[in-house]
């Protein structure tokens, strides 16, 4: 086991550590919520990530997005996380699409994960992308957040939980979203991909809310 990992020993087995090192996520979306969730990727030791994204970094992304800097205004989202995550471990295998998911590529963008993290800021892309997870067998983990307030849940191939959640509802043109709003889902993201991937996921079937403001944190049953 690399050194790098030894501190996660204790939670994790060297058994399981070695079993993230053989797993491959797809990420989709590199800004607020899909940033935090590569880095927490990369550091816990998965060891191949897909990064997808077709924007580019802008001065309104600077209050939340952990890729954006001044520096990396103006660059794709995708090929600067690639870049910053090389910089985190030089042996991650990293894949970058400057791309948007459409119903043509969804599949093939994902084909080979063994999970996909939705970091998404389209309703519509992310059904699309559930129903290209259902068609290749690849669980789907969704976050989202709006304000303060976040939403995480486990959807595994044919729960078509998403849909059944977000019926009827459309996208949110550019909510406000503070950056600790997106650090907090992100980290439970993290954690519930750590159990898909090791085989023992806790969200199915629950979604996971959480208020900061009002600091509330509690499991809403779903019906699968």
């Amino acid at each position: 086991m690399r050194a790098r990992h030894e501190r996660n020993l204790g939670v994790l087995t060297a058994e399981e550590q070695q079993t993230l090192g053989q797993k491959r996520v797809f990420i989709a979306g590199c800004g607020g919520l899909g940033g935090y969730s590569a880095e927490f990727m990369a550091r816990v030791g998965v060891g191949g990530l897909v990064l997808c994204d077709a924007d580019h970094f802008e001065e309104s992304n600077l209050n939340r997005q952990l890729f954006c800097t001044e520096k990396t205004l103006g660059q794709s989202k995708a090929h600067a996380a690639a870049a910053r995550l090389k910089e985190i471990d030089g042996e991650l295998a990293i894949t970058a699409h400057h791309t948007t998911i459409r119903e043509d590529n969804a599949a093939d963008l994902i084909r080979g994960c063994d999970l996909v993290i939705d970091a998404l800021d389209s309703l519509e892309t992310r059904l699309l992308l559930e129903r290209a997870c259902a068609g290749e067998g690849i669980p789907y983990l969704f976050g989202g957040v709006n304000r303060t307030v976040g939403m995480v849940t486990t959807v595994l191939p044919g729960d078509d939980s998403l849909r059944k959640l977000f019926s009827g509802s459309r996208t949110q043109s550019k909510p406000s979203v503070l950056c600790f709003a997106v650090a907090a889902v992100s980290c439970h993201q993290a954690m519930e991909a750590v159990e898909i991937l090791l085989g023992r996921p806790k969200l199915r079937g629950k979604l996971l809310v959480i208020d900061l403001l009002r600091s509330v944190t509690e499991i809403v049953p779903l019906k699968l």
